[in-house]
Parts: structure tokens; sequence; C-alpha cells
């Protein structure tokens, strides 16, 4: 399993942040994996959603299904398919799983991102470790850069 956490206070209460996290319309305004999120069917945990984006520079998708809706605290999916250019993608991890925490932090919340993969193989998990770990970290400093930004400290 490689699992990757980020974590950042938000200087806005754990409801105000929800508004913001669980909102697939509201993506592109924070989640540096996302340039859009659609909903396909559903409502909480169970919905389908379709996240569009890019891995290097190629077009990705990822077809998600929400496997966790505790709102203000918890919001997760799981990848259900993933294609770049619109073909399926290589098969790197056998499942991936995404986590956002939320936790009230005297007059902010804390904020923890969590990223699980179970890699496809040896080989894979490899690959992922040395180039797709740093890749995946490195978005979820920039997603949480942006949401921080988006409620200023007063």
């Amino acid at each position: 399993m490689i699992e990757i956490f980020r974590e950042r206070r938000v200087a806005a209460d754990p409801a105000a942040v929800w508004a913001v996290v669980a909102a697939p319309e509201r993506a592109a305004e924070w989640f540096a994996f996302a340039d859009r999120v659609e909903v396909l069917d559903g409502d909480g945990v169970g919905q389908h959603q379709r996240q569009h984006g890019t891995w290097g520079r190629r077009r990705a998708e990822i077809d998600r299904e929400i496997t966790e809706y505790d709102a203000p605290h918890r919001y997760g999916w799981r990848h259900v398919a993933e294609r770049l250019d619109g073909r399926p993608a290589p098969v790197f991890a056998r499942s991936t799983h995404f986590r956002i925490s939320l936790e009230p932090a005297g007059d902010g919340t804390l904020v923890r991102l969590h990223s699980a993969q179970q890699p496809a193989s040896a080989v894979r998990g490899l690959v992922m470790r040395a180039f797709g770990a740093r890749e995946i970290g490195g978005n979820m400093d920039r997603s949480l850069d942006r949401l921080a930004a988006l409620f200023p400290a007063s």
C-alpha cells in the first residue's frame, strides 16, 4: 500500500470548508487534480462522478464512486475507471482511495488529505513510489494552498 498524507489548517469553520470540498462543481477552485468534476448519478455515498484533469501532458478522466460522506467531517471516494486521452489508462494501482477529513482546530479547520493506492504489482509499486508519489504529494500541497487561499485569515 502506498499512502500519502498532507494536512493544513484553514481559517474557516468545518461547515464552510465542507461547502467547498464536498461540492463537485467547486473542485476546479481548489482541487489541483481536477479541472472539473461532474456528477453522473446518485447522492451521498454511492454517487458516481467523473473527474476531468491532466496527468503530465495528457487529458485524464477518473470515474469515481463516493465511499464516505459524513458532513462536515469526511468525504472520500474510490477510483472505478481511469482514462488518458480517452483510452483506458495503464493499470498501476489495483485500487485507489482518496479521503478528505475535516476537524475543528481553534477558530479554523484542520484539513487532511489522504491517498491510498494498492499497486497492481511489485514493479508497478516501484514506479509509483519513484514517480507518482511525488506528483500526488505536490498536487495535494497545491490543493491545500488553493483551499486556504479561499479562506484568508482575518
